[in-house]
């Protein structure tokens, strides 16, 4: 018979053989039943042990779908704590500066007018902020702005309801300070670069970094004693008449939101 032939006979036997070997009589089938089942047991102990591997295989898909979507779950609980986080963390911030500028505004001999920045101007030729007070709120042209910190500039433009700011990295910032220390004066401008400079130290004597820079007072638009910042570079001037320096400004420009505005 031919081989493919044998194998069907096989499967046909196997298929059949529930049906036929109970019919058959114990005396005449009993031997034959043994045999074949004693045949055909590690055939179906084999499909057992399959099956319950492919009941394993299932059951550790459908473990790893269900952490895949826990997983997902946790991580988008993890997000939103951490935006909830992230969100009290600013409001401890904001109500820090909130009563640092009051503290200020407390011990200033000055009138002091609080605004928020609405709006920012930083390239290389103009450096300003927006605020949302004006006229109707007291706010002149030429007054002082600050933080509780230290200067950030004078107001330029006044409207109604809002007024510019021009900081004092702006290359058309001037005013005059001084270097505690050493009662030595010179000219606070602004740079190209976004930087802060003060210019016309004397030659004979010599600067260091760190040391501060504070408003001078006079006839300038603000009072005395206002930290603009902090010496990080000194050099001859090219005409070798006096030294420049290179001042990082006290406030950090780039982050203020609420500003003083102080008229003196």
């Amino acid at each position: 018979m031919p081989r493919k032939y044998e194998r069907t006979a096989v499967l046909v036997a196997l298929a059949v053989s529930p049906f036929l070997l109970p019919a058959l009589p114990n005396g005449w089938g009993g031997s034959l039943r043994e045999s074949f089942l004693g045949w055909t047991r590690p055939l179906f102990d084999t499909v057992h042990i399959l099956g319950e591997g492919f009941d394993g295989i299932a059951g550790g898909v459908l473990e790893i779908f269900s952490l895949e979507e826990e997983n997902r779950i946790l991580r988008a609980r993890l997000e939103g704590l951490s935006a909830h986080e992230e969100t009290h963390r600013e409001l401890f911030r904001e109500n820090a500066r909130y009563r640092r500028l009051l503290e200020f505004r407390a011990k200033a001999d000055w009138k002091v007018i609080p605004a928020e920045v609405i709006g920012r101007e930083i390239g290389p030729w103009s450096r300003g902020l927006l605020l949302d007070k004006g006229t109707e709120a007291g706010i002149r042209q030429g007054m002082a702005v600050l933080t509780s910190v230290g200067l950030i500039g004078r107001i330029s433009e006044v409207g109604s309801n809002s007024s510019r700011v021009v900081l004092l990295t702006d290359p058309h910032f001037r005013v005059m300070g001084r270097l505690p220390e050493t009662s030595v004066a010179g000219l606070v401008s602004g740079g190209p670069a976004g930087e802060c400079l003060i210019n016309y130290l004397p030659l004979d004597q010599e600067f260091q970094e760190g040391q501060l820079v504070s408003t001078s007072g006079g006839k300038s638009f603000a009072p005395s004693g206002i930290p603009i910042g902090v010496i990080r570079k000194v050099w001859k001037d090219s005409s070798q008449m006096y030294q420049t320096a290179r001042v990082q400004p006290a406030v950090l420009l780039g982050a203020v939101d609420e500003v003083l505005v102080i008229s003196w």
